[in-house]
């Protein structure tokens, strides 16, 4: 499943939307950035794909690399 993470500067997810393939009747999200928050498009972790946006946004943050945009453990 992929989603579309909205996150502040420090990582912290803000709010998630899956995204909706084409053909599904689905209503479609799309988050926008803003000022104090960016948009990345991530694929969720196999093990957290049936489990509540919530949980996903407690145990991960998202970080930015060469390689883009990925979830991390979001060590506290």
């Amino acid at each position: 499943m992929r989603v579309q993470a909205s996150f502040g500067e420090d990582g912290s997810i803000i709010a998630l939307a899956e995204i909706i393939e084409e053909g599904d009747d689905r209503v479609r999200v799309r988050l926008r950035p803003s000022e104090d928050r960016k948009i990345a498009e991530l694929e969720v972790p196999p093990e957290y794909a049936d489990r509540p946006f919530a949980d996903l946004a407690a145990r991960f943050k998202v970080t930015e690399s060469p390689d883009g945009p990925a979830f991390t453990p979001n060590v506290s």
